[in-house]
């Protein structure tokens, strides 16, 4: 799965104790491509792309001026993919989850 999202991110209230929360929330597209599974191929899947609404929540923790450690989740909500095989259609709206934790350097 590949993703191109963007959005607009929220600072919640000033920072406390060196915390910065916020939300965002956004809009993108998501690619399923399952030739690249390498373990298996299905005869006859379909590369395929779906809209999907992004949401998320985090906080980066002040350690200077310049840098902050950060943690954020993301969810994206979005139409299952069949690639294009009929028994896998079902028209069923999903979620996945995207945790994540990085370090951020601010110039």
């Amino acid at each position: 799965m590949h993703q191109a999202t963007g959005g607009a991110r929220r600072d919640s209230s000033a920072p406390r104790f060196r915390v910065h929360p916020y939300f965002l929330a956004g809009a993108g597209a998501l690619v399923f491509d399952p030739t690249g599974n390498a373990g298996g191929f299905v005869s006859g899947a379909q590369s395929q792309s779906r809209a999907a609404f992004v949401y998320g929540v985090g906080a980066d923790y002040d350690l200077s001026i310049h840098f902050a450690v950060r943690a954020e989740y993301r969810g994206f909500v979005y139409g299952r993919p069949d690639f294009d095989l009929a028994p896998l259609h079902s028209g069923a709206t999903t979620h996945s989850a995207e945790p994540s934790a990085g370090i951020v350097f601010r110039f």
